[in-house]
């Protein structure tokens, strides 16, 4: 027991380390269920992984990996409570390597719904010296290593001056931005896991534009069940100097969600429905989220095409 209880101290001091990995890393992702998916291997078993960047670390299924107790408790945002392990994995994603602590726990629910054999879900920790971009264009995940003053080693021509830079805090390894909403300013996490966008319940009223009926909806998160949640179309969310187009929203409680995030409150998260119309880059040293539309993105890459052609 002294032995896991070290183990798990230090799960909660070790960031993910690595070797010395590639400037640029970019791989190809699928969208299914509006969930982001990727191929990655841990411990050498390859798969179906989910890019979370709502959650601080690697989180694996419990019907393909196995743990030591830890006695705690783990909440996916619907409020399941599970049984949380951990365990010690090397990590790939092609060709960017890490190892360090998992967490290993009841995926029934994401699998269920998704259809596809989820082996886990890859959180930040690894990613906690790096800019992370997310193309949903081009349906692509790149990866590039920073200098210490959070500058790109290398870079892609694609990836040039974003539409909007939005600083962002970190609470409990989980990225934040303000947004507002209906002239409120609210606190939202930025998380390509969420397949929809999400708000606390208590913002439902309030965020009621008077043009959509609140519809009922399954949501599905870790654990073994989905649970009946609240939909409706919101239409008044400016994020930075961009306006938002109608999306559709889940309403839930995120008191659960609230109590691991470092006595940050949380009103929100923005997910797929925001997520899916720019390209969205996280620079962890920075601090820094960038986006780009649709329109600067193909802008973007015509530039760079018509570049490689000339050499």
């Amino acid at each position: 027991m002294k032995t896991i209880l070290i183990a798990i101290a230090f799960d909660l001091l070790l960031a993910f380390y690595g070797w010395s990995n590639p400037a640029v890393t970019s791989v190809p992702f699928e969208l299914r269920n509006n969930l982001v998916i990727i191929h990655a291997s841990v411990n050498g078993k390859n798969g179906l992984f989910i890019m979370d960047t709502g959650v601080p670390e690697i989180i694996l299924n419990n019907r393909y990996f196995y743990g030591k107790p830890t006695g705690d408790r783990f909440y996916g945002i619907s409020g399941s409570e599970m049984v949380k392990d951990v365990d010690f994995i090397r990590f790939n994603l092609g060709g960017f390597e890490k190892q360090g602590f998992a967490t290993i726990t009841d995926f029934s629910a994401l699998e269920r719904t998704s259809g596809l054999k989820i082996l886990g879900v890859v959180g930040n920790s690894i990613f906690k010296n790096c800019e992370l971009v997310l193309d949903y264009t081009f349906k692509e995940l790149t990866i590039y290593r920073l200098d210490k003053k959070g500058n790109r080693l290398a870079s892609k021509n694609i990836h040039q001056t974003p539409l909007d830079t939005l600083p962002f805090t970190l609470g409990n390894g989980v990225p934040f931005i303000e947004v507002l909403a209906n002239g409120k300013r609210l606190k939202m996490s930025v998380d390509s896991g969420a397949s929809a966008n999400v708000m606390d319940i208590q913002e439902m009223d309030r965020n009621d534009s008077g043009t959509s009926r609140a519809a009922e909806q399954s949501l599905a998160s870790f654990g073994p069940k989905e649970v009946s949640v609240k939909s409706q179309i919101n239409e008044n969310l400016t994020v930075g100097d961009l306006l938002c187009p109608p999306m559709k929203t889940l309403y839930v409680s995120l008191d659960h969600f609230n109590k691991s995030q470092s006595g940050i409150k949380v009103s929100g998260i923005l997910g797929f429905e925001f997520l899916s119309n720019f390209r969205v880059a996280i620079n962890f040293r920075k601090k820094e989220i960038y986006l780009w539309n649709r329109e600067t993105v193909e802008l973007q890459w015509a530039i760079a095409s018509r570049q490689e052609e000339k050499h």
